[in-house]
């Protein structure tokens, strides 16, 4: 394949997904992953991509937030295998905490019928999901809505947390880091979700491969704070190379 059908090729790519990641692209393509870092750095000057470690992503895409309509669009077969596999974790009884990410939205759709939950969360969506499920106790968390992202924010929703006892804490960010943790671009959902982190009893991530080695501003998570991470079969090439030694333990959607 020559290199400008191989570029073309990749930033459709990009543009579809939103990020790409090297070494799956190298893979994908059958070339080096150097032969991708110049196709993804000749894109990135004629300012198609940005570059981020280990990939890029869609220049166009705003440098904050997605909107939570972009959001669900994106990998969604992944976030639903993620889902699938999450809920096995659950046990009866349990109280449950779900952030406003559109893989916790896949989670709450997932949940098994006729099991007593408990599903505590900040989002919109998350409610409007569950609303016909007379099986659980659904707690809303107030505060100051925020219309782009469908979830409530701000002093009330900390004071509301605060109140409660959470057995899992289920999440998603923008990024992991194997270092550095979890991060996100807006800095007061990094607040709030670090305040939910230590409060909760067991705090599991749910990330899809394309998440894996990015960073944004905004840290939330340490590595030791989490119990588990669980993401797509997708991830396994880059588990295996930089997640080996990780505090967590890994699951990977069947």
């Amino acid at each position: 394949m020559l290199a400008a059908e191989r570029q073309r090729q990749i930033l459709d790519r990009v543009r579809r997904d939103g990020t790409v990641r090297t070494a799956e692209l190298a893979k994908d393509f059958a070339v080096t992953e150097e032969t991708i870092r110049r196709d993804l750095d000749y894109l990135g000057r004629r300012g198609h991509v940005r570059r981020t470690h280990g990939g890029a992503m869609d220049a166009s895409a705003p440098l904050g937030e997605l909107s939570q309509s972009e959001r669900e669009a994106r990998k969604l077969e992944e976030k639903i295998e993620i889902a699938r596999e999450a809920v096995r974790i659950i046990g009866p009884g349990e109280t449950i905490l779900l952030d406003a990410s559109t893989t916790a939205l896949e989670l709450a759709g997932h949940l098994p019928e006729n099991m007593p939950l408990r599903v505590v969360t900040y989002s919109l969506a998350v409610i409007e999901r569950l609303a016909g499920r007379g099986d659980l106790e659904l707690v809303q968390l107030g505060g100051i809505y925020e219309a782009r992202g469908r979830r409530f924010s701000g002093m009330l929703t900390e004071s509301a947390l605060r109140l409660l006892k959470i057995d899992r804490f289920f999440f998603s960010g923008a990024g992991l880091d194997p270092t550095q943790g979890i991060s996100e671009p807006n800095p007061e959902q990094a607040r709030i979700k670090r305040m939910m982190i230590e409060i909760s009893s067991w705090n599991g991530a749910l990330l899809d491969h394309s998440k894996l080695g990015i960073k944004a501003n905004h840290f939330f998570a340490t590595p030791v704070d989490l119990d588990v991470v669980i993401t797509d079969r997708e991830s396994k090439a880059y588990a295996k190379g930089q997640l080996k030694s990780v505090p967590y333990e890994l699951r990977f959607a069947r």
